[in-house]
């Protein structure tokens, strides 16, 4: 198993301190989430095959979910980053588990993949990639330009560096998945535009970790 579009940015406030009853709402909202991640995903590759369902199972397509996640929650619940980050960890976790689960219903696996030591590995990069994916939503939705820069260029640049290994790479005739997550990654961009100068900073940013984010994937061998 490895690891969509983005919401689009506002300037809604986020309160310098935790809302403990909109963060206690944000646990619910990424659990559901983590589950129609999980399962959906699951579901979509048996059902449907095909370059966006590919792309729905890659590292950067479940990545990218927390994200989104992160941007909502801002956006809808006012919650702030720390808020956003566990949240992220929660539903990056749940759909680890919601995917094995669902390959053991549907699929027949054996049911000690749901604890494997496979299982423990992507639930690892859950909680690096959750917090980190999550947080950079939440600044991409947030008030703070300065903030809102760097959040959009890490939402950007992860499915662009994916994009970029993958056309560098050419990983078994993987371009059509290569320019689906390009396309996903300047619409990332292209939600800052009511914010000028977010927009421009994320630009600035997003080059150089276009091509950190591919080294990493080409690094770790992680791949679609």
């Amino acid at each position: 198993m490895t690891t969509m579009q983005a919401p689009g940015l506002a300037t809604t406030p986020v309160s310098p301190t935790v809302s403990w009853p909109r963060a206690a709402a944000a646990v619910p909202i990424s659990a559901a989430a983590g589950v129609l991640l999980g399962v959906g995903d699951l579901w979509w590759n048996i059902n449907s095959p095909g370059p966006w369902a590919t792309v729905a199972n890659s590292c950067a397509g479940w990545a990218i979910a927390p994200f989104v996640l992160g941007a909502l929650l801002t956006l809808v619940l006012r919650t702030g980053a720390a808020t956003a980050a566990a949240s992220g960890v929660v539903m990056l976790g749940v759909a680890v588990e919601a995917y094995y689960v669902a390959g053991v219903v549907w699929l027949g696996d054996d049911p000690s993949i749901v604890t494997s030591p496979v299982a423990h590995y992507w639930l690892v990069l859950a909680i690096l990639v959750g917090s980190t994916l999550g947080a950079a939503g939440a600044w991409a939705a947030g008030r703070s330009t300065w903030l809102a820069a760097p959040g959009t260029a890490l939402g950007a640049a992860l499915l662009l560096g994916d994009a970029l290994q993958l056309w560098q790479l050419s990983y078994g005739g993987t371009e059509p998945e290569a320019r689906i997550l390009a396309l996903l990654g300047v619409a990332v961009l292209l939600a800052s535009l009511r914010r000028p100068l977010v927009t421009l900073g994320a630009l600035v940013l997003c080059a150089p970790l276009t091509v950190a984010v591919a080294a990493c994937f080409v690094g770790t061998g992680v791949v679609l």
